[in-house]
């Protein structure tokens, strides 16, 4: 019986072989299709990439940080602004280290909306 490696040698001292078989495959295809292949790819493994948790969910520190930010109210449609996480994350913080979690907002807040005052994006053109 002959092995793999007797197999390839063939083929590969055959080109003209292969490019016939794959005219046939083609030509095959080309008549009937490929034919439903659901149930095929339903078989397999998702590829997809597995979806990020939400963030600041689950623990009781995240849900009164939550309610002394507020919710999150922004203009961007299709961008995801930070500041909110950020905020919850200061919030959060304050109430670790035992601050003023409304003060550590409203000064955090202040910062990064002076930065975003005082910066501006450079136009090429002007």
């Amino acid at each position: 019986m002959a092995d793999a490696a007797y197999h390839r040698a063939w083929r590969a001292a055959h080109p003209d072989y292969r490019a016939r078989q794959n005219q046939l495959r083609n030509e095959r295809r080309r008549r009937n299709g490929r034919g439903d292949r659901s149930a095929e790819y339903a078989r397999r493994r998702s590829r997809a990439i597995p979806p990020i948790p939400p963030m600041h969910l689950g623990h009781h520190l995240f849900e009164l940080a939550r309610r002394i930010v507020g919710p999150q109210t922004t203009t961007l449609v299709t961008l995801q602004d930070p500041l909110h996480e950020d905020l919850l994350s200061e919030a959060t913080l304050a109430l670790l280290e035992g601050r003023d979690p409304a003060d550590a907002v409203v000064r955090y807040r202040a910062r990064e909306r002076a930065f975003g005052r005082i910066t501006c994006p450079l136009l090429e053109a002007a």
